[in-house]
């Protein structure tokens, strides 16, 4: 004997699209990746770039992006942007993504052995400081010389011009990292005290530059800074 099918309601949906609203309510639950959330900060910084959103709405949804941990928190900030695409679905994609993109329009990441060259003729400016202040001084002032001078070095240069003397040579400059704008005063101390800790990892936060994703050491890190070149 032979059954017929039921024919389908027409007021209730097909299982299919039960199952498209189960597999994005899912995703949009799975936990978001450090790389997501810098994808999705690019993305905004591209947007103010083009002007849609201003600098204080660039900075709240910079939070939001920071501290979504889901991927629907994560595509809540970028919703209402055209041509922001959501998070990447795998991780390698979002890595190569990321990869690619240069932080701000017009600019991209300064490379690492420029970068260490342009530090190399810093380090000599700073002990020809050394040499010419240190009969002034005294012995017993130049191990305070020592604490003081380069901090104020890099510091008082990242303030005012936004490079030190060796990275204008290299074509560098450093910048905030969520807009491109000048460090400042609070934030290029930071960065200045952070090569202490490079320093005391043995060169590796130095180093870590040449690995990261945004081209960052620890001492950028800390600051919130980035390395970038114009692009010709």
């Amino acid at each position: 004997m032979i059954v017929s099918a039921r024919p389908p309601d027409p007021r209730r949906p097909p299982l299919q699209v039960y199952g498209l609203w189960f597999a994005r309510r899912s995703a949009e639950s799975f936990l978001v990746s450090d790389q997501e959330r810098e994808t999705a900060a690019a993305q905004l910084v591209e947007q103010h770039a083009a002007g849609r959103l201003t600098l204080d709405e660039l900075r709240e949804r910079t939070e939001i992006v920071y501290g979504a941990r889901t991927r629907g928190e994560l595509s809540a900030a970028l919703a209402d942007l055209p041509g922001s695409a959501g998070p990447p679905g795998n991780p390698w994609e979002a890595l190569v993504q990321l990869r690619s993109r240069n932080p701000f329009p017009g600019y991209g990441y300064a490379r690492f052995w420029a970068r260490a060259a342009g530090l190399w003729v810093d380090l000599i400016l700073i002990a020809g400081l050394f040499l010419g202040l240190g009969p002034v001084a005294g012995a017993a002032h130049l191990a305070a010389l020592t604490l003081l001078v380069p901090p104020a070095y890099f510091t008082s240069f990242w303030t005012a011009l936004e490079r030190t003397p060796g990275m204008w040579l290299v074509g560098a400059k450093v910048v905030r990292a969520e807009d491109g704008g000048r460090l400042g005063l609070r934030r290029s101390f930071v960065r200045s005290c952070g090569y202490l800790l490079d320093l005391a990892s043995g060169l590796v936060g130095f180093g870590w530059a040449a690995l990261d994703l945004r081209r960052q050491g620890w001492h950028d890190k800390l600051a919130g800074s980035l390395v970038v070149r114009r692009l010709r």
